[in-house]
């Protein structure tokens, strides 16, 4: 004898695969939702961010030039009026531009003079994302290692440095018969603050100091 209750309906595979593609379709439109705002708020981020980020390179080239330029005024100086002969070196061993001299070795003084790092001189380390062009005599010089040598008789090579990042653009060129180095940011010569100056003839005799 049967049974007189309807018999229950068992869910059929094929109704689960239906139930869980109609939830696939459904998360997937949420996730392209979700995609829209990311992208939205990575914009808004990067606005605010990429600017930053480029003041922070050209922050640090400003730092690498101006430790630049009072390491060439110190090279300047020592060629100048020094005894020993003196040099611009870029180490490949630290990564930093040394000012090196020609000395001779006290306990074998009968020995060639050898170049040494000048130890009271603190090497200029080029920030990460910065790049260098230099040049002595107008000769570039490319490879993680040059040398540029001084001359105590007065024949010194001119020498120019340029310093590259995101935004920033800036030169130094230390003439043979200068004593420091004269900035050049984007083509405008930019005046050194610590040269001196003739106040009367900028018409500033009146002017306090």
């Amino acid at each position: 004898m049967g049974s007189l209750g309807a018999k229950p309906r068992t869910k059929t595979l094929s109704t689960e695969r239906l139930k869980s593609a109609g939830r696939e379709v459904m998360r997937r439109g949420f996730t392209l939702l979700e995609l829209i705002v990311v992208i939205a708020i990575l914009a808004v981020v990067s606005s605010v961010v990429i600017p930053r980020l480029r003041d922070l390179s050209k922050g640090k080239a400003d730092v690498t030039i101006e430790r630049l330029s009072e390491l060439l005024g110190l090279f300047a100086w020592r060629d100048n009026a020094g005894s020993q002969q003196c040099a611009l070196y870029m180490n490949p061993d630290s990564g930093a531009i040394e000012l090196w001299t020609l000395e001779p070795n006290p306990n074998r003084p009968t020995d060639p003079a050898e170049w040494t790092p000048d130890r009271f001189v603190q090497p200029v380390v080029v920030a990460e994302g910065v790049e260098l062009e230099v040049l002595s005599d107008g000769m570039r010089l490319d490879g993680n290692e040059w040398r540029i040598v001084g001359s105590p008789s007065g024949n010194r090579v001119r020498i120019e440095i340029r310093v590259l990042t995101d935004g920033f653009d800036s030169m130094l060129v230390l003439e043979p018969s200068a004593a420091m180095p004269t900035r050049v940011d984007n083509g405008k010569v930019v005046e050194d603050q610590r040269a001196a100056r003739d106040l009367d003839a900028r018409g500033m005799s009146r002017e306090p100091w």
